[in-house]
């Protein structure tokens, strides 16, 4: 089939991989969001009681187990020789099986998954007992994003850095997440979740080698500029730190676009 795009037939395609979706991960979707859970149980075994903090990172840690796992339990025969040809003949372009993936893996799921964790975990604070003395707060970027230092606590900083491009790049942080998995899924045949974390740790741990050994080589050179740091006028600092988020945007959008096009490529090239 050609590479265009038809409404219709999408429209058709996310129809059909819904069912999909709820059929291969429905169940564990339920499950997954149920976690919170754990901690009320350990409390009202153990008369403790959770922080918010700690239920609200747990939530965040459950989304990213969500995404890494999703890729593999709905798509995971989409490269397979045999259970691949289905997927290779349904009535769309590479282009339309692309965008349902991408739909279902990096946007819904994590939207799912995190408000139906914060949903239970604020059904569980309603009770008396349990240690969930009231439901999570969601801060707003506008709340995180409040610092006491005089050069930060200006309106050009709070509006311009800590709001429009910190909620941009942590958008495509979790969209990255989930390319990486998606990706992975596309590469590799068998324990495909293991196999891409095991690549994600390992570049993840050449970078930070390369960088280590960038900054214990120029050490006197980083400490020089640390001290002219010091001096810079409030001006600059604005300046720098509005030029170094834009530099952090633009990567986190160009890693993520990357791994989504060879995904992308993989779907359109895969031979069955």
């Amino acid at each position: 089939m050609n590479n265009t795009f038809d409404f219709n037939r999408f429209k058709n395609l996310l129809i059909n991989d819904g069912k999909m979706y709820i059929r291969n991960f429905g169940t564990s979707l339920i499950v997954f969001c149920c976690l919170p859970a754990i901690f009320w149980i350990f409390n009202l075994l153990f008369g403790t009681e959770t922080e918010e903090l700690a239920r609200y990172g747990f939530i965040f840690i459950v989304v990213g187990i969500v995404m890494m796992i999703v890729p593999s339990k709905v798509y995971g025969h989409a490269n397979l020789s045999r259970e691949g040809v289905h997927f290779a003949m349904m009535p769309a372009s590479a282009l339309e099986k692309f965008l349902s993936m991408f739909v279902y893996c990096a946007i819904v799921t994590p939207i799912v998954t995190f408000f139906g964790s914060y949903l239970v975990d604020a059904l569980l604070s309603l009770f008396p007992f349990g240690g969930f003395e009231k439901p999570i707060h969601l801060y707003t970027l506008n709340e995180l994003s409040h610092v006491d230092e005089p050069v930060l606590d200006n309106h050009e900083i709070n509006a311009s850095l800590f709001i429009g491009k910190i909620r941009v790049v942590l958008c495509m942080v979790f969209i990255m997440w989930s390319s990486i998995f998606m990706l992975g899924n596309m590469i590799f045949k068998k324990h495909k979740v293991g196999k891409t974390f095991v690549c994600y740790l390992g570049i993840n741990y050449l970078f930070s080698t390369l960088f280590g050994a960038f900054i214990f080589s120029n050490t006197e050179r980083i400490e020089q500029w640390a001290e002219r740091f010091k001096d810079f006028a409030e001006a600059d600092v604005i300046r720098l730190f509005n030029n170094g988020t834009l530099v952090g945007m633009l990567i986190s959008i160009i890693i993520p676009a990357v791994l989504l096009y060879f995904t992308y490529r993989k779907i359109k090239t895969q031979k069955y």
